[in-house]
């Protein structure tokens, strides 16, 4: 690179020659590629002056760093410099580049611009709508962007620098046209004489757009009315004039029309190419400029001259319109996409060279190692419109969407620096991040105001459908929410089901929305005696009466057709609803085990199903916690959901249309079971995976539960359904809580998919208790860093990357913690994972297999496909290795270098 050419041949000539405090060197390039040296050294103590030059031309040659060819060198002894008055040079920053000439020098020896940090960013924000060459519709786009912005609500002051050929005002229909324009503004400051005030301030200066139905405003300066006294004015002016307060001519305005008008932003209307007028609306007014060109060559070469000038100026923001842009067919967006990507990798260049940000607001490489580098924007175009050609003021309004992206730029940009502005305020950020609150969804609590919290996700339509009997997923996916949510929120259901569940009624059949329900003891007990005589498809149906029956959704028939019912109605009647008892088992081992009974329960079901049918309802029967209550041992699980899914197929085949079953199971028991004819339930279940917008959105629903994040996002994102919004509209606010969604740099980095993928297995599936534990994790840690000085906060978000990182790490040692829960018989095999690479070739996985869980699962092949079944490891062709989840790499301390 340039910089470290040129920093490294000054720093070897520093070496050779500079050996004490009282000894400099200043060194300059000069545009032309010449090296001047002025160096002040006792080195140089008793030697000639064409020896002096001898000694440092014969280092020169012979350094290993190529250098450039010799231009003048002044060579000095300390007492030579002290008789001449000879004194070290000022360093050169960004402040003082006033002119084209200052930035080429600048640009050819960044090794003399002052590292002093950048200046924060200026509010309201300047952007200046520049060209190269004209005739490529720049004032025209200011015009049309201008009044998209009012039309937005925002207060715009459009100012007019194209001094040398003004018509900004003209554009726009100014009327009435102000008395005074910004050239007699900077003409009277520039001549005024010392102790006198101005006569035309800069409320005389400016006039307003009216624009019918605008919620905000627009002001424009014009140049000044065109006579020969304009004339006259712009000739004798100087953008380079400071006036006797020792400000420039910018800084006085801006200040003023700033004070007066209390604008969101100001767009300047630039000189073309390269002038004074140009380089004054570029290096001194401009906080971003958006540089305006036709797709040719001449063009592209103007603006490259233009980047490698502009490449010393951290601060300023530089984008890209192509217009007008005569063919915007593939062919010629082609033409136009080959000089935006020359212009995109330059621009990406220059400012991850010039990024400054504080280490601790990055993400810690380890984290970074799966993010895919971001693909080259699409470049802004605005095609050749020969109505924009015709008319004589502007907006036409018909055309007003071909300027609307930059509009969008422009609105983003400004927006981004308002909440910097809030978030930068210390004791403000402190005390949102102190409110921040993650509830996690407890369903099963009564208290909870689940229509807040609950994100009705792309998969809750489907489990709406009647037909749906089957609702799969991992342990931690949501579906005893889904329980819980039908039964103890019933009225949050029918909202969200948006009258589909109007005229559905919910029962549980077995879950703990009872505690009255028999446990795994009670299910061994049943399976011995169904072992004897019966099925346990018999005894899921006499089991469902039992509950209809308890729920008053069953009542014995009157009259001689009651009669057969009077053994049934002896057994069950006296049951308690309380709690489960051994007189319920021995029920429901009679109904289950005695043929006649069978017999009876069918009919009372046939009469549950045609009451409902009756009255026009629909009746769910609900099942779940069935991994937890039906042990595994001695087939008692396998036999039981065997005979479950009968029962259903049973009610199928005697068309009983108001009963239905809503089953929530683990997906890698319904993978292990075994029935005939288990097709029969394909495309009538779902598996409950959380695609990245809904996940996303529960971060949001959760994170504006604190009433100061809310109030922060209503103010800068608004979001006015969370449930309707786009993914980009939920990103866009959750910037607030984490961060933009790319750091800077050509590789791009986003944080809402960084969140999502860490906290996402190996097969597919989201765990939403692993986001609040990962955000109530971040906030922790965020906080720790209050009253460290020495520690920079991100000025553009709440949590930064290492708080996030260290969210995940807590969230992952919960999701290892539940999985250990869940497959206690693997207890060794996770524990033997410690210190293990997160990346395992086969032979190693095998080793690891042999030594902890082959007395658990004899087959290595099966393992492996467990493995994958739980989300746990997966393989990759590419690497031709087992690669583990990150939610699990963090818990169980695995090693994760390397994995890609």
């Amino acid at each position: 690179m340039q910089q470290t050419r040129q920093g490294s041949l000054k720093q070897l000539i520093t070496a050779q020659f500079v050996n004490n405090p009282q000894e400099w060197l200043e060194m300059n390039i000069s545009t032309s590629g010449l090296l001047n040296l002025t160096i002040v050294s006792n080195r140089f103590v008793g030697l000639s002056i064409p020896q002096r030059k001898e000694q440092v031309l014969s280092f020169l040659d012979q350094s290993q760093v190529p250098h450039f060819s010799p231009g003048f060198f002044s060579l000095y002894t300390l007492q030579e410099a002290e008789s001449l008055n000879i004194s070290r040079p000022q360093v050169i920053n960004e402040a003082s580049i006033y002119t084209w000439q200052d930035l080429a020098i600048s640009a050819a020896n960044p090794q003399n611009l002052s590292q002093a940090q950048v200046r924060e960013p200026r509010v309201p924000r300047t952007v200046t709508f520049y060209s190269f060459k004209g005739g490529v519709g720049r004032t025209t786009a200011l015009t049309h962007v201008a009044w998209i912005l009012a039309m937005r609500g925002r207060k715009v002051v459009a100012v007019d620098l194209d001094l040398e050929a003004p018509g900004l005002s003209t554009a726009l229909n100014l009327n009435p046209q102000p008395k005074y324009g910004i050239v007699d503004y900077f003409y009277e400051r520039s001549y005024l004489p010392e102790g006198s005030s101005p006569s035309i301030s800069v409320s005389q200066i400016f006039g307003e757009v009216r624009i019918p139905n605008a919620t905000g405003r627009l002001f424009v300066v014009p140049a000044g009315d065109l006579n020969l006294d304009y004339l006259s004015k712009v000739d004798d002016l100087r953008a380079t004039t400071i006036i006797g307060s020792g400000d420039n001519l910018w800084s006085v305005f801006s200040s003023e029309i700033i004070e007066q008008l209390k604008p969101d932003i100001l767009l300047v209307d630039s000189r073309t190419g390269i002038n004074q007028w140009g380089a004054f609306s570029l290096l001194q007014a401009a906080d971003e400029v958006i540089i305006f060109l036709f797709p040719n060559e001449q063009n592209r070469q103007g603006i490259d001259l233009l980047l490698q000038s502009l490449q010393v100026l951290k601060n300023l923001s530089i984008n890209f319109v192509f217009t007008p842009v005569p063919d915007v067919t593939e062919v010629g967006m082609a033409k136009v996409r080959k000089i935006w990507k020359s212009l995109y990798e330059k621009i990406n260049k220059i400012t991850y060279e010039n990024d400054e940000r504080n280490e601790d607001e990055t993400y810690s490489s380890g984290l970074d190692l799966d993010e895919p580098q971001s693909e080259v924007a699409d470049p802004l175009v605005v095609p050749y419109l020969s109505p924009i050609a015709l008319a004589e003021n502007y907006p036409v309004p018909a055309l007003v969407d071909y300027y609307t992206r930059i509009a969008n730029f422009i609105d983003e940009e400004t927006d981004d620096l308002q909440r910097r502005t809030v978030l930068s305020s210390t004791d403000n950020r402190w005390e949102i991040i102190e409110n921040l609150q993650f509830p996690e969804v407890n369903a099963a609590d009564p208290r909870q105001n689940l229509s807040l919290l609950f994100q009705r996700t792309t998969d809750f339509e489907r489990f709406l459908d009647d037909t749906t009997c089957l609702i799969r997923g991992r342990k931690g996916t949501g579906k005893t929410a889904l329980y819980w949510l039908l039964l103890q929120h019933s009225e949050v259901a029918q909202k969200l089901a948006r009258g589909r569940l109007d005229n559905t009624v919910c029962f549980s059949s077995h879950g703990r929305f009872y505690e009255s329900r028999p446990s795994r003891d009670e299910f061994r007990v049943i399976h011995r005696s169904l072992q004897e005589g019966g099925s346990w498809e018999a005894f899921w149906r006499g089991y469902l009466l039992l509950r209809a029956f308890q729920e008053e959704h069953f009542s014995f028939p009157r009259g001689q057709q009651g009669k057969k019912f009077s053994d049934f109605k002896e057994i069950i009647n006296n049951l308690s609803k309380e709690r489960w008892q051994y007189e319920h088992t021995q029920a429901l081992v009679q109904l289950s085990t005695e043929p006649r009974l069978q017999l009876i329960v069918k009919d009372a079901i046939d009469i549950i199903n045609e009451k409902a049918r009756k009255q026009s309802q629909i009746i769910w029967f609900l099942y779940d916690d069935l991994d937890e209550d039906l042990p595994e041992e001695g087939e008692v699980r396998q036999q039981a959901l065997t005979g479950l899914f009968q029962f259903v197929q049973s009610c199928d085949a005697r068309r009983l249309t108001a009963i239905r079953f809503k089953i929530f199971l683990r997906e890698d028991i319904w993978n292990r079971l075994s029935f005939d004819n288990k097709s029969h339930f394909n495309g009538r279940d779902i598996l409950l995976q959380w695609t990245r917008i809904d996940f996303l959105r529960l971060a949001l629903r959760q994170a504006i539960q604190s009433t100061k994040f809310k109030n922060l996002v209503d103010r800068f994102s608004p979001v006015e359904s969370i449930d309707q919004a786009s993914e980009e509209a939920i990103d866009r606010a959750l910037e607030l809580l984490w961060g933009s969604r790319r750091r800077r740099g050509d590789k791009a980095k986003y944080v809402s998919r960084w969140v999502y993928e860490r906290l996402t297995d190996s097969s597919s599936t989201t765990f939403p208790r692993s986001l609040s534990i990962l955000l109530q994790g971040a906030k922790e840690q965020e906080l720790s860093y209050r009253g460290q000085t020495s520690i920079k906060s991100p000025t553009d978000r709440l949590l930064r990357g290492k708080s996030l990182e260290i969210g995940l790490k807590k969230a992952s040692e919960e999701r290892c913690s539940a999985i250990k829960e869940e497959y206690p018989n693997l207890s060794r095999f996770f524990d033997s994972l410690k210190d293990v690479s997160a990346l395992l070739s086969k032979e190693e996985l095998q080793t690891i297999w042999r030594e902890s869980a082959q007395d658990v699962i004899s087959s290595f092949d099966n393992f492996a496909i467990f493995l994958s079944e739980i989300g746990l490891a997966e393989w990759r062709e590419k690497e031709q290795r087992y690669k583990f989840a990150d939610i699990y790499v963090y818990g169980f301390e695995m090693i994760r270098k390397g994995t890609v």
